[in-house]
């Protein structure tokens, strides 16, 4: 399969700190959303990045992340400045 990199975007990229990242992702993981592995980083398609938002927005997770309570809040407040 082709992946068009034009479509894709480095997670590295929109969330900067690896605790979030790594919250990020494992909320990515359970609502099944697709991240691509490219070149040995973690990557995910603009389309799947507005899912992943879409469904942040509608069922907030209360989940505590590395015993932070605000970990995914702050992960998503990244995507929201990116």
């Amino acid at each position: 399969m082709e992946v068009s990199r034009s479509n894709y975007l480095e997670i590295v990229k929109i969330i900067p700190f690896s605790e979030r990242r790594t919250c990020f992702c494992e909320f990515a993981k359970q609502n099944e959303i697709k991240i691509e592995k490219i070149n040995y980083k973690n990557h995910i398609s603009k389309k799947e990045l507005r899912k992943a938002y879409k469904i942040y927005k509608s069922k907030p997770s209360g989940r505590n992340y590395f015993h932070e309570k605000k970990l995914i809040v702050k992960a998503f407040e990244d995507v929201e400045n990116f």
